[in-house]
């Protein structure tokens, strides 16, 4: 009677895993990778922007939720630029540090960006 009281056992494991395997798993947050890709990628696609390059992006914090069954992340952060052009009294090479944040929605694919990129999963 033992080897079936084994495999009864063995079966439930098995069929506990699977439950657990199949349920929704929140993803990881966005890094701070993604979000100077959505830096640069703004940066490229914004018209009549004087040209800029990020010298640092850093996480500051960051806020999960979900929103009408929708997973979003809004990742806050400090970036610091240097402006390759004169910008009015500032000369090139003028170098500012401002706070600011990204929302990302997450997608089957990953994390859906402001810039319309999706950034997968790390």
């Amino acid at each position: 009677m033992k080897p079936d009281f084994r495999r009864l056992v063995a079966l439930e494991t098995l069929l506990v895993g699977l439950v657990i395997a199949g349920c929704k798993h929140e993803p990881a947050p966005p890094t701070e990778s993604d979000a100077a890709g959505v830096w640069r990628s703004m940066e490229r696609s914004v018209h009549n922007r004087l040209p800029m390059e990020l010298i640092s992006l850093s996480k500051t914090n960051g806020q999960m939720q979900e929103a009408k069954g929708v997973t979003v992340y809004t990742f806050y952060c400090t970036a610091t630029e240097r402006h390759l052009s004169p910008v009015n009294t500032h000369p090139v090479g003028w170098i500012e540090t401002y706070q600011g944040n990204y929302p990302f929605q997450w997608t089957e694919k990953g994390w859906l960006g402001p810039d319309g990129q999706v950034y997968p999963e790390h």
